[in-house]
């Protein structure tokens, strides 16, 4: 393979890392064009992709490689490209057509597929071993949100698990004016729990302050992970 980048010289062994190295730029040769929303985080504050992402690290340690993934809300499809790398597949859908256009353009892989759907047109024959909803409860109201519950329910498997995350009431007055436009509920944690434990006979409850997933006191969170097990009937 031509040489074609100066890599310098100081590797244990510049031509094997100047073979490695050409590898990469041949196969991605344009790069990855982000979407706006995290264009504006590179711009104005890293930490939120970092703090975002995050998220989907620890949702990700819980999957199985044999895993088939619903991912609800997946918006520009970041996170489904994540999960996507531990697991089978992700079948990502939303609700709004730009960033399911833009999830599809910055996606790579084979086993992920974006889709604009909505939940409740899903056919509930198709289960899933796991389903995550990140960042999407909060907007909707407390009946709507209980029927997307019973919903995901009736898409998982017995033996599966839902990842359920949701910015803290608590956190709301620092949120940003873009989150405050859009969220109609953010939760207690108690109240949460009470919720999903509708239609869910186990829940884990974790909080989370930026990156740091903990179980410490909820009302000190700004952000809350749980983990729903064994649907009822």
């Amino acid at each position: 393979m031509a040489k074609d980048l100066n890599v310098g010289k100081y590797h244990k062994s510049v031509d094997e890392y100047s073979d490695l190295i050409n590898e990469v730029y041949k196969n991605y040769p344009d790069g990855v064009n982000l979407p706006p929303m995290y264009a504006q985080f590179i711009d104005k504050s890293m930490s939120n992709i970092l703090i975002r992402l995050s998220r989907y690290k620890f949702v990700a340690k819980m999957l199985k490689p044999t895993d088939e993934v619903l991912e609800v809300g997946c918006g520009s499809g970041l996170g489904s490209i994540y999960l996507s790398q531990n697991c089978k597949s992700v079948y990502g859908i939303d609700v709004q057509k730009q960033e399911i256009a833009e999830a599809q353009e910055l996606s790579r892989r084979d086993n992920v597929k974006f889709e604009v759907k909505d939940l409740f047109l899903l056919d509930e024959e198709k289960k899933y071993d796991s389903i995550v909803c990140l960042d999407v409860l909060e907007h909707l109201s407390i009946e709507d949100g209980r029927k997307f519950i019973e919903k995901i329910s009736k898409l998982l498997k017995p033996n599966g698990f839902f990842a359920c995350g949701v910015p803290s009431i608590y956190s709301y007055e620092f949120q940003s004016p873009l989150s405050q436009a859009s969220h109609i509920n953010c939760p207690d944690r108690d109240d949460l729990e009470r919720e999903l434990s509708i239609n869910f006979d186990r829940i884990f409850p974790f909080s989370m302050n930026d990156e740091m997933v903990h179980t410490g006191f909820q009302k000190l969170a700004w952000y809350y992970i749980m983990l729903c097990t064994s649907p009822k009937d």
